[in-house]
């Protein structure tokens, strides 16, 4: 009993003679790359981005989004008098999606932890955004003067028409009709988040960012501008349409990211 009460008594010393972990040295990595989904308030697609270290706190980056668009009135209906009617926009004239291309920098908010954390970061960026207007074809019900029987003719939809009423459309038409007639609008965006990279591995970027974007398709009217950059977005007929856009963005980085 003895011997075990002298053991007790000298275990703490053995503890406090261990050696302090060492602190792991942090790599300072000149380049980033990373791709993911981007989910904002109009739409979702994909993001990617290109970076460079200037030093400890900035970086340097160029990126691209592609996400669809649509217009904040956009309501999706369906044609209750056929079963097996499918499901369209009322209203919509083209289907929107957008890319984005600029330039940013990326400042050092809060650095991860040695044993672990989270690496967080303020970024913004600005450049210039390109819509792709396509329009939209619907499949339009009409009914055989001879045998009262419906068939389906696939037509460009236009608001103007008598026969494209809510009745009359059957549903919408394959997403590749109307390819060959693709408008293209240019204009400008701004874009301020926060990034949070949590990667249990240095070389590895997981990261979630988050923050708003505004695109502007139209920028003001005077003599030097004359009607500016772009115009409004023809995406509905029924309603106003806008020529700028603020959204709020998710950007969801996993599978890419990689640092070296």
């Amino acid at each position: 009993m003895k011997k075990i009460y002298f053991i007790l008594l000298l275990f703490p010393f053995f503890i406090f003679s261990q050696e302090p972990l060492k602190k792991s040295e942090k790599i300072l990595y000149k380049n980033e790359r990373c791709l993911g989904v981007n989910l904002h308030s109009l739409g979702w697609g994909m993001h990617g981005r290109r970076t460079w270290n200037d030093n400890v706190r900035w970086q340097h980056f160029l990126e691209f989004d592609i996400a669809s668009l649509k217009h904040p009135k956009q309501i999706k209906t369906i044609n209750t008098f056929f079963s097996n009617a499918k499901g369209y926009d009322y209203g919509k004239l083209n289907s929107t999606f957008i890319l984005r291309s600029g330039f940013g920098k990326q400042f050092l908010l809060f650095d991860k932890p040695d044993f672990g954390g989270i690496h967080i970061t303020a970024i913004g960026s600005a450049g210039a955004t390109f819509a792709f207007l396509k329009p939209i074809y619907l499949e339009i019900l009409y009914q055989d003067d001879i045998t009262n029987e419906f068939y389906i003719e696939t037509e460009k939809y236009n608001p103007n028409d008598p026969n494209h009423t809510p009745y009359s459309i059957f549903g919408r038409a394959s997403y590749f009709n109307g390819l060959n007639q693709m408008q293209l609008q240019v204009g400008g965006y701004l874009k301020v988040g926060l990034n949070f990279e949590y990667a249990k591995k240095d070389h590895v970027i997981r990261s979630i960012e988050t923050g708003v974007i505004a695109d502007a398709f139209k920028i003001g009217e005077n003599d030097f501008l004359k009607n500016g950059i772009g115009k409004e977005l023809q995406i509905m007929s029924l309603t106003k349409n806008k020529n700028n856009f603020f959204t709020f963005y998710i950007n969801i980085n996993y599978f890419f990211g990689k640092k070296w």
